[in-house]
């Protein structure tokens, strides 16, 4: 059973308009998306086009399989010697985002998931993405100090 306040904290405004955000992204992006697809297949062929958002997905995942690895191996460095990784959480943020945003089939999508992998998208959207997060950073930061010393 729904609890009352939890029910009254979804029709706040700055709830309703964060939902009404993520519904518009949902189904406004994929529709671009295909309609794009369509566009351009008209002119390229259309399984040209899908070959196309099939390829730039599955290169697109390998180099942020790469850029996972990378940063992952640089954060556990970090943790090791006793630093603060707070660049690579960031970084790791935009690695994520990147990530997911090469995974969805689509041109735009797999544009915006290309641009962030470069170094400066990426930090700036990662401390977009992470800046309410500090403290929940520096609780995980501490475990993993901990779990690195056992």
């Amino acid at each position: 059973m729904i609890q009352t306040s939890i029910f009254i904290s979804l029709l706040k405004k700055e709830t309703l308009a964060k939902i009404l955000l993520l519904f518009l992204l949902y189904t406004l992006i994929p529709l671009i998306e295909i309609f794009l697809l369509m566009y351009l297949g008209d002119f390229f062929g259309v399984y040209f086009m899908l070959g196309l958002a099939a390829a730039t997905g599955f290169f697109g995942v390998l180099i942020a399989l790469f850029e996972l690895n990378k940063t992952i191996s640089v954060l556990k460095r970090k943790i090791k010697d006793g630093i603060y990784p707070d660049k690579e959480f960031i970084n790791l943020a935009g690695v994520l985002i990147g990530g997911l945003l090469l995974i969805s089939p689509g041109l735009i999508t797999d544009s915006l998931g290309f641009l962030m992998f470069i170094p400066p998208i990426r930090m700036a959207i990662g401390k977009i993405i992470t800046k309410r997060m500090d403290k929940t950073f520096k609780e995980i930061y501490e475990y993993l100090k901990l779990y690195e010393m056992q």
